[in-house]
């Protein structure tokens, strides 16, 4: 007979909480995948009686009280081209990370081609507040909530990341609250667009088509808005950045995230940068030791 021991840290125990609504924009409901290492009482008493169909228990005030084991929370914009999003295909991607004490929420935005930009960094903004305004019930310290993508989503974690100190991307979707971060993690994403013009090394003129619509292409300083190191100064505070980028990347060029980082270090901002030799645009990408340096960064400073 063999003997096994049991695990009592709870840390590999994911929980997922599906299909949480943060908000309905124009009356389509936008949701948030949400995994845990363990879910706040409050949050799996409301879930249970969702499900069996009875009236929730109406929670007295005494009772709401922040718990301080309220747990960092990384939220995570998936890459996709800022386009639809394949919201529960990605979900298993994410379980390390909550396996290492994080809640995971994975953003729904609308995509492009139904909101052009800004759309889907008010979205990904508006769901951080929405967050940091439910804290408590969904057991998360708002003090403490990370943003983390890759491809399209690192690009819009940049932006997330280095718009903190500017209302210009919030809108009036839980104004009570801010949609700073406290640590941006961005996987192979777009920094300076111009370098996508089409007189730029990488001419990929469609791209602002896609991106801004018809007639936000035509304003050439839509380029420089949704370009994250244009927001990067000196006299500004900023989350700390890890970068990291596959050099054999043919979709985003590697050069992206070295104008990123070498613009962070010319205004004197935290960032750390990971080159991924022989890795392309995600592939050869997702392995144990990008996710350790990625938990890792989100321990030092989440």
């Amino acid at each position: 007979m063999n003997v096994l021991y049991a695990d009592r840290s709870e840390q590999n125990y994911v929980r997922y909480l599906n299909d949480v609504v943060y908000d309905t924009t124009k009356g389509v409901p936008l949701h948030l995948q949400m995994l845990y290492p363990k879910v706040p009482a409050e949050l799996a008493e409301i879930r249970a009686a969702e499900r069996e169909g009875r009236p929730v228990r109406e929670i007295p005030e005494t009772e709401k009280k922040k718990s301080p084991r309220n747990m960092p929370c990384v939220v995570y914009v998936q890459g996709s081209a800022w386009g639809k999003q394949d919201v529960h295909g990605t979900v298993p991607m994410l379980i390390d990370i909550a396996r290492r004490g994080f809640v995971v929420a994975s953003v729904e935005y609308r995509p492009v081609t139904q909101e052009p930009f800004p759309g889907f960094i008010t979205d990904v903004k508006a769901a951080i507040r929405f967050l940091k305004a439910n804290a408590d019930l969904y057991g998360i310290d708002p003090d403490r909530i990370a943003v983390w993508g890759c491809s399209s989503g690192g690009h819009t974690s940049l932006m997330v990341g280095s718009t903190g100190w500017t209302d210009e991307f919030d809108d009036e979707r839980y104004a009570d609250q801010n949609s700073r971060v406290a640590a941006c993690v961005a996987y192979y994403g777009v920094a300076d667009f111009s370098r996508f013009q089409a007189d730029g090394p990488f001419p990929r003129p469609y791209l602002f088509d896609h991106i801004l619509g018809k007639e936000g292409a035509k304003d050439p300083e839509n380029t420089a808005r949704i370009s994250p190191v244009t927001y990067i100064r000196p006299d500004q505070d900023y989350p700390p950045f890890l970068l990291i980028h596959g050099d054999m990347d043919s979709v985003v060029p590697f050069e992206q995230s070295e104008i990123m980082f070498r613009k962070l270090q010319e205004c004197g901002k935290r960032a750390d940068f990971y080159q991924v030799r022989g890795a392309g645009h995600g592939t050869g990408f997702w392995t144990e030791e990008v996710l350790d340096i990625t938990g890792q960064f989100f321990k030092a400073y989440v």
